[in-house]
């Protein structure tokens, strides 16, 4: 799952008691040269002559975002208007008033659809797909700071055609939206997409979940299968959490690359948590993997709690808890709601956990370290998925023999979620170990300080593990072997 970056400098913002914006977005032709006409309007509470609208630059991998907005002159009234990347701002000069209204532009700024492009504005004739910090500038002086203020949105899209779908984190089909969210967890980790979607919807406690997909999928990857899939997951992961209360919910799936021959011989996917929901993208040629789209579901959706509900205080710092225990929860689900039987688990998940993470030449990094390492490679962006979720297997086999096979990992897991929720509190180490010792007597702080935060590699031939499980050494990597299923835990 990925997130806002949140700017590290001070901003002066002064917030305002209503926070009214208003977004007219209109449809030109071709799209993919004209791009998306934005057309803001809002309110000083005094008259300007100049206003600075920030919207984000840097965020979820990609660079120099504002490279996707054109500012024109022609657009607003004949009055200058710059941007300011260094400053994650667009600047406007304009008639002093307290009423103002400005336009921008979003275009892709890339010629082609890319392997590695995921998350930067795509503008073609057919469709549109942009994450909401990179559509939505906002007034300074509406931000309010690193607080996390209440927005009040109206969207009007115009002069979309009629079969030009339009979708997104808060709404499907809408030609008028009036919103009321949080700037930072919700307008800026959003999803708002349009065209030649196939809009799919079923429903879980009488609530809509609904998938938005595009692109003509092959090998087999057709919408009835995928969307069985989806909903199997989705009723898995509400049933695990007993919390059925999201009274909207969408997932997007779309093709990075199509190719139709074997030029690219492989299946590469990435999926993003949003607000209400989340995002896969994926290659799309012969060799899409059905199980690795499955795998996709499961994750992607457990960050609607562990990433989503419980949300974390220190971002890297804590991606050992939201990717390592959402992926433990990712194999783990799937073999409970029967997606895999029991020794496709076991194979997956030594072939896909252990024996990647002990092959990793960053596996020891410490958590201080890789906090400001995160983005810089693909091997140390995955040693808080695999570290926390070998550390969450281990605090599972503990938790069930300290209960004497009466209590799991899963107890604990929902006491975090009630916590976070109910206290509005966000996920901290110092939570997690409280929470610990009402399972554990003697918690987990050294246990958890030596292993998790150090990096130093738990010692998995030795420790204690549920009747049916132990470890084998093979090649300096410890195995995972299990005479039977354990009947309680799985």
């Amino acid at each position: 799952m990925k997130y806002i970056l949140f700017i590290s400098f001070y901003l002066p913002f002064i917030l305002l008691a209503n926070n009214k914006l208003q977004y007219n977005i209109y449809y030109n032709t071709p799209l993919a040269k004209e791009g998306l006409k934005v057309e803001l309007t809002f309110t000083h509470d005094k008259p300007q002559d100049s206003t600075e609208l920030y919207l984000v630059n840097r965020s979820w991998g990609e660079q120099n975002l504002l490279n996707s907005i054109v500012l024109n002159k022609e657009d607003n009234g004949g009055f200058h208007c710059y941007k300011k990347a260094d400053k994650f701002k667009l600047v406007f000069y304009h008639p002093k008033s307290k009423k103002v209204k400005l336009t921008y532009r979003i275009v892709q700024d890339y010629n082609d659809n890319s392997y590695d492009i995921f998350n930067r504005p795509r503008i073609r004739n057919e469709y549109f797909q942009v994450l909401g910090h990179s559509f939505f500038a906002v007034p300074f002086h509406f931000a309010g700071g690193y607080d996390n203020p209440l927005l009040n949105i109206t969207i009007h899209w115009i002069g979309f055609p009629k079969d030009f779908k339009i979708h997104n984190s808060f709404g499907t089909e809408q030609s008028t939206q009036h919103l009321k969210i949080h700037l930072w967890d919700e307008l800026y980790h959003s999803l708002f997409a349009g065209g030649d979607y196939r809009i799919y919807h079923f429903k879980v406690q009488n609530y809509p979940v609904y998938f938005a997909i595009r692109g003509k999928w092959l090998n087999g990857f057709t919408d009835s299968l995928l969307l069985h899939n989806l909903q199997t997951s989705v009723q898995a992961q509400r049933d695990f959490w007993k919390d059925y209360k999201a009274r909207y919910y969408t997932i997007f799936m779309a093709p990075t690359v199509t190719n139709t021959d074997s030029s690219f011989r492989g299946h590469s996917n990435t999926g993003s948590g949003l607000a209400n929901g989340y995002m896969i993208q994926a290659t799309n040629n012969p060799f899409n993997d059905i199980n690795s789209y499955k795998y996709m579901l499961y994750h992607e959706m457990m960050h609607s709690w562990t990433g989503g509900k419980i949300q974390n205080k220190y971002e890297e710092l804590n991606y050992w808890f939201s990717e390592g225990f959402t992926d433990y929860y990712t194999y783990k689900n799937r073999l409970r709601s029967g997606d895999v039987i029991f020794k496709d688990w076991l194979e997956s998940f030594n072939q896909e956990v252990i024996k990647p993470h002990f092959k990793n030449p960053y596996k020891n990094i410490s958590n201080y370290v890789l906090k400001d390492s995160f983005w810089l490679s693909r091997n140390i962006e995955k040693v808080p998925y695999r570290r926390g979720a070998l550390f969450a297997f281990w605090l599972d086999n503990q938790i069930i023999l300290k209960s004497n096979y009466t209590k799991s990992l899963d107890d604990l897991m929902r006491d975090i979620l009630k916590e976070c929720t109910v206290k509005k509190l966000k996920f901290t180490d110092d939570l997690f170990l409280t929470a610990v010792e009402k399972y554990l007597e003697k918690g987990v702080a050294y246990f958890f300080q030596k292993h998790v935060l150090a990096g130093i590699d738990i010692d998995f031939k030795n420790e204690q593990w549920i009747e049916g499980f132990e470890f084998n050494i093979q090649d300096s990597i410890p195995l995972l072997k299990a005479s039977k299923q354990p009947n309680y835990i799985f």
